[in-house]
């Protein structure tokens, strides 16, 4: 059985969505989803752009838990942005430094080299008014209308 006959269901169903999108839709581009979607709308505003970047990523890939475990190398592939000397995981470890010393993040690395793996948690971060922005009294006991 030829590939083209096996998967031709697949291949259909992908084409159909493509023709009604007009666009191909990478993953990596999808919004965060479910608890981790809420954890990344407050330590996104906390942090330099290379934490967003990454935040944004561990939050697509957890979804509905709170930890995921993936390897540098495939996180730094889904974040997508390098330094100025041209490297990916630097930039991806640099924005998940930034999130560990915010509070947002927890990393822990179990092994060496190739069989490493690494377990990224979201933690309950710094939400000072400083950080997350003030709000006014007049905006907590606002009458509705």
């Amino acid at each position: 059985m030829a590939f083209a006959e096996q998967y031709a269901d697949a291949i259909e169903g992908r084409r159909v969505k493509l023709r009604k999108r007009g666009f191909a839709l990478a993953a990596e581009t999808a919004p965060p989803t479910g608890q981790a979607a809420l954890w990344y709308s407050d330590a996104v505003r906390c942090v330099p752009r290379s934490g967003q970047a990454v935040a944004r990523q561990i939050a697509r890939l957890c979804g509905a838990d709170s930890e995921v475990t993936i390897p540098w190398r495939s996180l730094a592939d889904a974040v997508g942005v390098r330094d100025r000397a041209g490297h990916l995981r630097r930039y991806t470890e640099r924005g998940a430094k930034a999130l560990t010393d915010a509070g947002w993040l927890e990393v822990e690395t179990v092994g060496t080299k190739r069989r490493a793996k690494t377990t990224f948690r979201l933690m309950a971060g710094d939400r000072s008014s400083g950080c997350l922005g003030w709000i006014g009294d007049e905006e907590w006991f606002a009458e509705a209308a």
